[in-house]
């Protein structure tokens, strides 16, 4: 056994009101950690059986709320994708969003967001540009929140990361991180990314810092939440105003994760004024000069005229 693993063992046994009587007969080379009242039995080095993965969850948040204790995250987390459901089902750190067992029409899911000593994290810079639903013809799933290159980005909640990459889809510089309620955060346009997938993080965590990369035209945190695979308005979890949670827990139901129908004939123009250019018009209209000349047919972006209708989206 390694050393701080004794002196880590060793400091719980003399400081627990918990261990009393019968319990001082255990030998020094167990590992206990006590959560209101309940003993849960962990090893770093060698594994020991956890029961289920609501063990897990509140072993992580004793841990996490305990500053006195050093404990080897990469081995929890090991633990953690081998027998909690939660992380078991279509992880993967290759795929942004991996297909999970979707809702019935029926169905609804409970989610408890945060239990006993955990805590949340709303990422926002005073900055708040776009929210969640259609957008410019397709939808928009999730929030962009207006900040600086190098801002520090924040976990939301406990869990582990899944993602962590450059995507080629859109994102930029990507981290996904699955959490202990069941649900997904995704964080993008990073400038860099400072966490690995499989890497245990609480919330608040610096998980990247904020940038433009990928389909962004400015510096930006696209932020999302996902349950089953599937984009919900992260508005349903939280405040934006008083940056708080809305409640403790949630009930997902088909409809929040289903797409409003969104008509392909919602057309929007702009006449171009005199001193404008192509550049100020995408900046105007949250797009890209590239997306106006392919929407509009237009090859020499410097070649418009006074009166001219540009289509934007």
């Amino acid at each position: 056994m390694s050393k701080y693993i004794f002196s880590f063992s060793f400091y719980l046994f003399l400081n627990s009101p918990f261990i009393q009587g019968q319990n001082e007969k255990r030998t020094i080379c167990d590992t206990i950690w006590i959560l209101q009242g309940l003993e849960y039995s962990y090893n770093p080095i060698k594994k020991v059986k956890i029961h289920n993965n609501s063990d897990l969850r509140k072993l992580v948040d004793s841990l996490g709320n305990n500053d006195t204790l050093s404990f080897d995250k990469e081995e929890i987390a090991k633990r953690i994708l081998e027998i909690d459901p939660i992380f078991k089902e279509h992880w993967s750190t290759a795929s942004v969003f991996p297909s999970l067992t979707p809702l019935n029409s029926n169905d609804s899911a409970y989610i408890s967001l945060i239990q006993g000593g955990e805590s949340f994290y709303y990422n926002y810079w005073q900055r708040f540009y776009y929210g969640y639903g259609p957008r410019w013809g397709r939808m928009h799933r999730g929030l962009d929140l207006g900040l600086n290159t190098g801002d520090s980005v924040r976990a939301t909640f406990n869990g582990v990361v899944r993602y962590a990459k450059f995507n080629t889809g859109g994102y930029g510089n990507c981290v996904v991180i699955r959490h202990f309620n069941g649900i997904e955060t995704l964080y993008a346009h990073l400038d860099k990314i400072l966490v690995k997938p499989e890497q245990l993080v609480y919330a608040s965590d610096i998980i990247g810092l904020g940038g433009t990369t990928g389909r962004s035209d400015g510096p930006h945190l696209h932020f999302e939440t996902r349950f089953k695979g599937k984009s919900f308005d992260p508005l349903k979890i939280f405040n934006k105003d008083s940056l708080s949670l809305q409640s403790t827990h949630i009930t997902i139901k088909k409809k929040d994760i289903t797409d409003p129908h969104i008509s392909s004939k919602t057309k929007k123009y702009h006449t171009v004024k005199s001193g404008e250019t192509l550049s100020h018009i995408a900046q105007k209209n949250r797009t890209t000069v590239s997306k106006l000349q392919k929407l509009n047919g237009i090859k020499n972006p410097n070649m418009l005229k006074i009166g001219q209708k540009i289509r934007v989206r």
